[in-house]
């Protein structure tokens, strides 16, 4: 009977103690604001254990048990996304697994400021840092960028997978290898007159001023002729840009006031193309400068459906405007 009770008493105990370790191991406590935790190369069980507590992201003891008692002892070193009181399974999972990537997606048009906001929100590096290194296209050792003294318009708008923590340098990189891959084959097998930096300016003049695909190689042409003609380029949103870039401005309908503003991105006032890109353009305007439609048109005025009526003299030109459609 002694012994029966014994037995009874274990089996409370043993029932317990499991069920105290599974909400233990797999529930966790209250979450709180993500966290970003280094866990480097070489560290043993115990360090990254501790490592996790410091973080307030699991105990170091409940972790050290449940990989013992899980017979799990390959822990990846990298950056990860934890949350304080996630599952002290989840967290050794994770780790089993190899650092997340996050899926960051840059729409054409995004002007670097607009990446390196989204790079910082989704934890993968600073803003600032990212934004240093747009300026110093010497530390990018590509022969096609010769010449350039800013990387906008270069870094290719794309869906890319970046760990936490990356390095601003490597984001770089990999949009500028992207950018290589997809349009650079075009821009060599073209016939163009323009060199590459000039490219990418004119094609990121008309991402911002062409919402349609269809319309982009007909935007080109017009602003091509105009080159070719010695006139100034005259585009609204070079103006926007300006605005922005001088006075901190951000500027949707422009009035006659703005086109004056001292720039040498205004193209109301400057001759030629701006010295820099005003975004990062998708392929489509890339290829809309290689590929212009053939036209003699000079002029172009939006439209209240969005698109635009092109015209080759200035009073047709004005018609339109006066008008609201062609």
């Amino acid at each position: 009977m002694r012994m029966e009770s014994k037995f009874i008493v274990y089996l409370c105990i043993s029932w317990i103690l499991c069920l105290f370790l599974a909400l233990a191991f797999y529930y966790g406590g209250e979450e709180g604001e993500r966290k970003i935790v280094v866990i480097e190369s070489g560290l043993s069980t115990r360090e990254i254990s501790h490592a996790l507590q410091k973080e307030d992201v699991v105990p170091a003891f409940l972790f050290r048990l449940f990989l013992f008692l899980s017979h799990q002892d390959k822990l990846m070193a990298g950056n990860y996304f934890f949350y304080p009181g996630e599952s002290v399974e989840e967290v050794a999972r994770q780790l089993s697994q190899g650092p997340p990537y996050e899926k960051i997606t840059f729409p054409e048009g995004f002007a670097s400021e607009q990446m390196a906001e989204v790079l910082e929100e989704k934890g993968i590096c600073l803003a600032k840092d990212y934004l240093d290194l747009i300026n110093k296209p010497e530390l990018f050792p590509a022969s096609y960028l010769q010449g350039v003294t800013s990387l906008e318009g270069f870094l290719f708008p794309d869906t890319y997978y970046f760990c936490p923590l990356t390095s601003p340098q490597t984001v770089i990189e990999t949009q500028l290898r992207r950018f290589e891959e997809v349009f650079l084959p075009h821009y060599r097998s073209s016939f163009t007159f323009l060199s590459l930096k000039e490219v990418v300016i004119l094609a990121s003049i008309v991402e911002k001023e062409a919402r349609w695909k269809e319309e982009k190689p007909l935007v080109a042409s017009v602003f091509i002729n105009r080159l070719k003609q010695g006139m100034k380029l005259q585009s609204c949103a070079t103006v926007v840009y300006a605005l922005y870039r001088e006075k901190g401005l951000k500027v949707k309908n422009l009035q006659e006031e703005d086109l004056t503003v001292v720039s040498p991105f205004n193209t109301y006032l400057v001759s030629g193309l701006p010295p820099q890109a005003i975004c990062n353009p998708g392929l489509d305007s890339l290829l809309s400068i290689l590929y212009p439609q053939r036209s003699d048109y000079l002029y172009f005025v939006l439209q209240d459906d969005g698109k635009h009526a092109f015209s080759r003299t200035y009073e047709e030109h004005l018609s339109y405007k006066e008008a609201g459609g062609p």
